[in-house]
């Protein structure tokens, strides 16, 4: 298995891949661009290669690329749409010139219109950028919390969409804090062992390429998304260690999202992590 964090932007790239790399960490992901923003950034080549390079040669791998938060496909604002699909499909661009295997998206929120209607412009909207997206860039669903109309809380909607396209095409990031705030019990190992029998059966666990590993204060199927330090929070180190013991392919991914990101908590929370590999 490989552990990482969310990289922070701030502090400098070189910087904080060193750091990242002297804690422990194998593995991370990073935002693109601005991640509250419609804009990506100046393409700088050059600086991304030197990036990539930087990456390749310190084995953080895989790097993960998490996109914007704006990105909706499943919004009934047409304008709204438009700017989703175009800021996803620079997304997808800017990765493979990381040589990131994955993106990372919000499944979305219907704005009122029903989970049906959601679903359908989602797969719609994929099917539209799929054919021009990097053969080498695989873009994964990250489940939700369920709050207000938020899509994707439900496994089964995952796997909705996935099976609308060809086995492979996509694949799923499940978030433990959103997983448990949607009622997936993460807490213990009876817990543990029913929730990932539930999204084998709505995805197929083949398709789970990451999870982002998070604790949370919230109550189990609150559909609240807080995120807290691994131990600090309801999600306790049993299901924790339940999780990261299961038996995933080698080198499978755990990325932690926890609060006071690029502080000596990130590596509080990897030691914790690492500890609980048996």
């Amino acid at each position: 298995m490989r552990f990482g964090v969310h990289m922070p932007l701030k502090g400098g790239f070189e910087t904080n891949i060193k750091r990242v790399k002297e804690i422990g960490c194998r593995t991370i992901q990073i935002f693109p661009g601005n991640p509250t923003g419609w804009k990506m950034g100046k393409l700088d080549e050059a600086e991304i290669e030197s990036r990539s390079q930087l990456i390749n040669t310190t084995d953080l791998q895989p790097l993960v690329v998490h996109c914007a938060y704006l990105i909706n496909l499943a919004t009934n604002n047409a304008e709204f749409l438009v700017k989703s699909k175009q800021l996803l499909n620079e997304t997808m661009q800017r990765a493979a010139l990381y040589g990131a295997p994955y993106v990372v998206l919000h499944t979305g929120n219907h704005g009122g219109d029903g989970h049906e209607k959601g679903l359908t412009q989602i797969i719609e909207s994929i099917s539209e950028g799929l054919p021009g997206w990097p053969d080498a860039v695989q873009l994964l669903l990250e489940n939700t919390a369920g709050s207000g109309t938020a899509l994707g809380s439900d496994y089964a909607e995952l796997g909705e969409i996935l099976q609308a396209f060809p086995a492979g095409k996509l694949g799923v990031c499940i978030d433990t804090a959103h997983s448990w705030a949607a009622g997936y019990d993460f807490g213990s190992s009876e817990g543990i062992e029913k929730s990932l029998g539930e999204l084998d059966q709505a995805v197929g666990l083949e398709n789970l390429k990451v999870i982002h590993v998070n604790d949370t204060k919230v109550k189990l199927g609150s559909r609240v998304d807080r995120h807290a330090h691994l131990g600090e929070g309801n999600i306790s180190l049993e299901g924790f260690a339940t999780l990261v013991n299961f038996g995933w392919p080698e080198d499978f991914p755990f990325i932690l999202e926890t609060p006071d990101n690029g502080t000596e908590w990130d590596k509080i929370n990897i030691d914790k992590l690492t500890a609980l590999v048996r």
